[in-house]
């Protein structure tokens, strides 16, 4: 019998994003503007912050929204002619790039065990009796465990919070989390802020 063990790794294009925080009370038909605050880096990735920003702004562009850059790193996004603003701020919560991981594997043989049964009949000839032997052969062979390890890559995955607040009073109006992951560090980010996105534009449809 054999028997082979191993610890696989999960690679798959997968993402998730929750429903949004919303404050009902909120009128978000009164909304003129975002603006997009400036994102800080990841932690373990510098030009993350901006790399986020500039895929916030190509969305909303994308979504048919105007938007104005006049400000470095401060873009603007026209919704409508109301008079509130919204101050949209992201977190990057995860920033990673494709890595390799040593997955260790276990193989096991047990060996192999085979058993010969042999019989014969001889007739005595003093009577009809006849007498019948019988023997029996096991053969065993050996098994092994062998043991190494094999190496794979891990896909790209981003991870983002994005908040929007009114800027004149402060107020918590959307929050939501979204996560990608992807093949690629750059499209595991633009696919990640246009899942974001699509949800922001929703309000305002």
């Amino acid at each position: 019998m054999k028997k082979f063990f191993f610890i696989p790794s999960i690679l798959l294009t997968i993402s998730c994003w929750y429903g949004p925080a919303v404050n009902e009370s909120y009128n978000f038909n009164k909304v003129g503007s975002i603006k997009i605050i400036p994102v800080n880096d990841h932690t373990y990735m510098p030009g993350s912050g901006e790399m986020v920003e500039t895929s916030l702004s190509h969305n909303f562009l994308k979504y048919g929204f105007d938007v104005n850059e006049e400000t470095p790193r401060s873009p603007r996004v026209s919704i409508g002619t109301g008079y509130q603003t919204l101050e949209l701020s992201c977190i990057i919560t995860e920033y990673t790039d494709a890595e390799l991981i040593v997955v260790p594997y276990l193989y096991e043989d047990r060996g192999t065990s085979t058993t010969t049964v042999s019989q014969s009949a001889s007739a005595n000839a003093n009577t009809d009796n006849a007498e019948t032997s019988s023997s029996t052969t096991t053969k065993i062979d050996g098994g092994a465990i062998s043991s190494g390890s094999k190496i794979n890559y891990t896909r790209a995955r981003v991870g983002i919070i994005l908040k929007m607040r009114d800027k004149d009073t402060g107020s918590l109006v959307w929050s939501n989390s979204y996560w990608y992951s992807g093949l690629e560090l750059h499209r595991t980010t633009e696919i990640c802020v246009r899942n974001g996105i699509n949800q922001v534009r929703k309000l305002f449809q």
